[in-house]
């Protein structure tokens, strides 16, 4: 099944300091792969700095290289697939991050893993470059996550941005519309046969991380509400609980009334319950309003991302793929 063409995707923002010693580390790892033809496709995802001029640079001595130019910061996951639909004329795409916290070196275990008949192999990190705080909040996330959506064949221990895709995942990528998206979770829903690997995870090269916390909450909020309707069904449930409890407590109150004279006294357990109630009331209101703004966001029809410039790319696949 395997071929000899695959395209390393390497999204990127504001990585200028880390490209060339990533390229040399690509040409290191692939180096030493024989039979494969390797090209690289560097995504500039609207960086601020001079990230998509040290790519231009480095393609005048690297024939491996090419790369687009986002006009704007469209965010990580949606970079990853303008480059997965740019790779329709390889065998697999090879997705890793430009920071080198995921080991070049471990492309050659990807691809064995593919020639063994796997159509999507991820990477799973032992050990993170994360704080004890992160590592807790990441596993509880997975946890709760795969529980939510029903994705039986994604891994519990939360797989990293470092994945191989065969040409047959590549090839429906288009085919998926959604803005708000989760890469990891499309792919587990398309299913085809999942494998992984195990690594432990590098410190950044360079730089800082463009994962900030509210980006991590968006994706968390992204994930559950594109790929579950636990939310929903759990404020649902929670309705149905504070009604049940509600009319209760109300035949308590009546009885106690009629056949014993007490009525309700208190104005504190009064406020009690009226904050309650509202707080309920705004987070349900929260969200559905989550799944109503997306789909009016989806509904829109506005294209996933534009392109300003691209490099190395033949001019039939230019108009392919043009913004005009």
């Amino acid at each position: 099944m395997a071929g000899n063409n695959i395209t390393i995707v390497v999204p990127c923002f504001n990585e200028e300091k880390n490209l060339e010693q990533l390229i040399i580390k690509l040409d290191q790892a692939t180096g030493s792969i024989p039979g494969i033809t390797f090209r690289y496709l560097l995504v500039d995802d609207g960086s601020a700095d001079a990230t998509f001029e040290t790519i231009r640079s480095l393609s005048k001595t690297n024939s491996k290289i090419r790369a687009l130019q986002l006009s704007r910061n469209f965010g990580s996951h949606i970079a990853i697939s303008a480059g997965l639909e740019h790779v329709a004329d390889s065998d697999a795409a090879i997705v890793i991050s430009a920071d080198l916290q995921e080991p070049p070196e471990l492309i050659g275990e990807l691809i064995k893993k593919w020639k063994e008949g796997y159509e999507v192999v991820w990477t799973i990190r032992e050990k993170r470059a994360q704080s004890a705080i992160g590592k807790f909040l990441s596993k509880s996330f997975y946890k709760l996550f795969i529980k939510a959506s029903g994705l039986k064949n994604y891994p519990k221990e939360g797989p990293s941005a470092f994945f191989l895709f065969d040409k047959k995942i590549c090839n429906q990528w288009s085919r998926f519309k959604e803005t708000n998206r989760m890469i990891i979770g499309m792919a587990a829903w398309m299913g085809f046969r999942q494998t992984f690997i195990r690594y432990e995870q590098n410190e950044r090269h360079s730089g800082k991380s463009s994962f900030t916390f509210m980006k991590l909450i968006k994706l968390a909020i992204d994930s559950f509400v594109s790929f579950s309707f636990a939310p929903i069904r759990f404020i649902s449930y929670l309705g149905i609980i504070i009604s049940l409890v509600g009319f209760l407590y109300s035949i308590v109150l009546i009885w106690n009334k009629i056949f014993n004279g007490i009525g309700p006294t208190g104005w504190t357990s009064i406020m009690v319950v009226v904050l309650f109630l509202g707080g309920i009331q705004l987070i349900t209101l929260g969200v559905i309003g989550e799944y109503i703004w997306r789909g009016v966001e989806e509904s829109r029809n506005r294209p996933l991302y534009l392109i300003s410039e691209q490099i190395n790319f033949s001019e039939i696949d230019k108009k392919e793929h043009s913004i005009d």
